[in-house]
């Protein structure tokens, strides 16, 4: 098989785990239901503030209500502080939050009784603006997923204005106060969207009566379908993306460029792999609906940000420069060839090499000749599809029954699997054979290959020497501390 050499540094970092304790905070913060009851708080904190304004001095009703906006204040300042230790920026928290903190002076002595004081409590309302402006984002995408439904609606009422005002001119044509086309047509619009006759019905006839009853009859159907659909496209936005993502808070996390059908696979992998890390993945794709997870269980552990991934800001945005990994697809979604696919692959990865030297980078190309320009643009690896398929097919022939051991070897699902592990003082300075041995003995590990300082793989070799700085390949049930 053929072997793509990484042609820089090697970064090897584990996951880390010191700031899982805040995403989840974070996490538990940008819940629709923790801001619909921090926004309920803030109402609640306004009204009494109001009502406390109002109140006489020295009546036992102000005192209640101070009291009580006194508990509510206590509250706040938990919720603030809370958040201010799951902030990974505290200038952006401080930015952000300046208005709620200066709303807990009444809590120090020193304060309590400064009216004034209580009259930021009242700027709280900015924060639920900005909650509301959050959600409001949504609209666009309603409206943009409820097009069809939208024409339907929007055909119902005009329907119904042209064919009421027709009936009303036909049946009541003697009628003064609709013997026009444009009185009627208001009649008909006033009364559908008020849901009763605007103003009271100036029908004589059976027939007004009637096309005035089926008027509201459409009104009250065509409001439904209307609410009804904005509510249905509204509730699945909100279920999609359950929560406002703070990208900031991502550090040493892995991207991924693009969704295609091994996209999945790497999300299983990565999770088996990596257990203990519960930091998401991120996937920069461009989509009109979420893709959908075979095991839905993954799903959890994946963050999609709806953006082109070739574009710098939605690199940056998806904290390219704080990444462990970067996997970039190859993007056939849209209609696009594999050429285009290929020429969005390699800018795609070399733009994440010039934003981040550091970053692991491997690309999936459809056509092997395009490698040369990653291989100039200094990207660790690469895979060509067709070619890797290629190869394990001809070693399945070659070879009858080697399938079985790739298939164990490249998954971590179940049996061995390869781990590169840092070469210690353990075996520094020994022999390949002789480390061979050790690992074989003492781990039940199998050494297949070294990875040198200059970047470069000897796999099996002869004659070889480890030492320290450089890294091992070896074949094990689980990873190894040596």
């Amino acid at each position: 098989m053929a072997v793509r050499l990484p042609h820089h540094r090697n970064r090897e970092s584990g996951p880390t785990n010191g700031r899982a304790w805040q995403r989840r905070l974070n996490q538990f913060f940008a819940k629709p239901m923790t801001e619909l009851v921090i926004g309920g708080m803030i109402i609640v904190s306004v009204v009494l503030t109001i009502v406390e304004l109002q109140s006489p001095e020295g009546s036992r009703k102000k005192d209640a209500l101070y009291d009580l906006n006194y508990l509510v204040t206590c509250l706040f300042a938990v919720e603030l502080s809370l958040r201010f230790a799951a902030a990974s920026n505290k200038r952006r928290f401080f930015i952000n939050f300046w208005v709620d903190l200066l709303s807990l002076l009444p809590l120090f002595s020193g304060f309590r009784y400064a009216r004034f004081l209580r009259l930021f409590r009242l700027l709280r309302v900015l924060r639920l603006l900005g909650m509301f402006s959050r959600y409001a984002s949504s609209f666009p995408y309603i409206f943009r997923r409820g097009a069809v439904e939208y024409v339907i609606v929007t055909g119902l009422i005009l329907l119904t204005v042209l064919v009421c005002t027709g009936a009303i001119l036909a049946l009541d044509s003697e009628n003064e106060n609709l013997d026009e086309f444009h009185e009627a047509a208001w009649y008909s619009i006033y009364t559908l969207l008020a849901g009763e006759p605007i103003p009271e019905t100036p029908f004589r006839s059976l027939g007004g009566h009637l096309v005035t009853l089926g008027v509201m009859f459409m009104g009250m159907t065509i409001f439904a379908m209307f609410t009804g659909t904005v509510s249905a496209f509204m509730v699945d936005r909100l279920h999609r993306e359950g929560r406002t993502v703070q990208w900031d808070d991502f550090h040493d996390h892995t991207i991924i460029c693009g969704w295609n059908r091994k996209a999945e696979i790497i999300v299983r992998e990565h999770l088996t792999a990596n257990q203990i890390d519960t930091t998401p993945i991120i996937v920069i794709v461009e989509f009109d609906e979420e893709p959908d997870f075979s095991d839905l269980s993954l799903k959890k552990h994946v963050q999609f940000l709806n953006e082109d991934f070739t574009k710098v800001s939605a690199l940056e945005t998806a904290g390219i420069h704080r990444a462990k990994a970067c996997i970039i697809l190859a993007d056939l979604s849209r209609m696009r060839n594999e050429q285009d696919a290929d020429a969005r692959t390699i800018l795609a990865s070399l733009t994440v090499e010039k934003l981040n030297r550091n970053v692991y980078t491997c690309a999936e190309l459809c056509n092997s000749e395009y490698g040369t320009h990653l291989e100039m643009g200094h990207v660790n690896d690469f895979v060509v599809t067709g070619e890797q398929s290629g190869f394990l097919l001809a070693q399945a022939a070659l070879n009858r029954g080697l399938m079985g051991v790739f298939n164990e070897l490249l998954t971590h699902t179940h049996g061995n699997q390869f781990y590169r592990l840092a070469v210690t003082a353990e075996i520094a300075g020994k022999s390949f054979l002789d480390a061979f041995v050790q690992l074989k003995e003492k781990h039940n590990a199998i050494l297949i290959a070294v990875h040198d300082k200059d970047n470069r793989f000897h796999i099996n070799p002869q004659d070889y020497k480890l030492s320290e700085g450089e890294s091992i390949i070896v074949i094990a049930q689980q990873a190894c501390d040596l």
